[in-house]
């Protein structure tokens, strides 16, 4: 998913934003019709680990951790029913479940986790052949404090841009006069992947999230 630069706007309201900010990851999602959602299942035994380090550098301050959660999603809408008194025969929402993980402070400004490519289990939850799950994006959400209103700073490693296992560090660029407070409540600074999209006079005033992720063992 992309979204608007911060290059002339930095903290205009975006509903958009709002929305997907909020968690879990999945909020902004159509919600599944609870008289017929099954318990999709988190797999007892993941096996498929990848060590997630965190890196902050040149932050205005302090960030407290907010969120660190991994999504996952149903990516074979087959086995998935028509939904109830559906006349048009589009298939249902996408069942999608988020796992939070833990990240534990190893050094000065860095942390680790660890996210399950096999958080989920894939089951024939609806009779229809089974339901195979996938790890969608691992993403972390910071505030200076906490404090209600404060900025979310958000960083995201994405299945779909291959940040995940290509072992590859992605960096996140954000301005530092978002922090503590952007003047909007609750703003989702999504931040920026390349300097360069910041105007030239406040490239100066920029911290990063670095985020990594390697395949190994728990």
């Amino acid at each position: 998913m992309s979204f608007p630069s911060l290059l002339r706007c930095p903290f205009q309201t975006i509903a958009m934003l709002l929305c997907v900010a909020t968690m879990p990851l999945t909020a902004c999602s159509q919600p599944m019709n609870t008289q017929t959602k099954p318990e999709y299942r988190e797999n007892p035994a993941p096996r498929q680990a990848y060590r997630l380090t965190m890196r902050i550098d040149d932050a205005p301050g302090p960030l407290k951790i907010m969120v660190s959660a991994a999504q996952y999603d149903v990516v074979n809408k087959e086995c998935l029913p028509p939904p109830k008194e559906n006349p048009g025969g589009r298939s249902s929402p996408v069942p999608t479940n988020d796992i939070p993980f833990e990240l534990t402070h190893v050094a000065e400004n860095e942390y680790t986790g660890v996210v399950y490519v096999d958080g989920m289990l894939d089951e024939d939850y609806h009779g229809r052949g089974v339901c195979r799950w996938a790890l969608i994006q691992a993403q972390v959400q910071l505030k200076a404090t906490g404090a209600d209103g404060e900025t979310k700073f958000i960083a995201s490693l994405s299945r779909s841009q291959n940040e995940i296992a290509s072992s590859a560090p992605k960096i996140t660029y954000y301005w530092k006069r978002g922090y503590p407070s952007a003047g909007v409540r609750d703003f989702p600074d999504f931040g920026e992947p390349d300097e360069e999209r910041f105007k030239l006079d406040i490239r100066g005033e920029l911290f990063s999230i670095t985020l990594h992720a390697e395949e190994g063992t728990p």
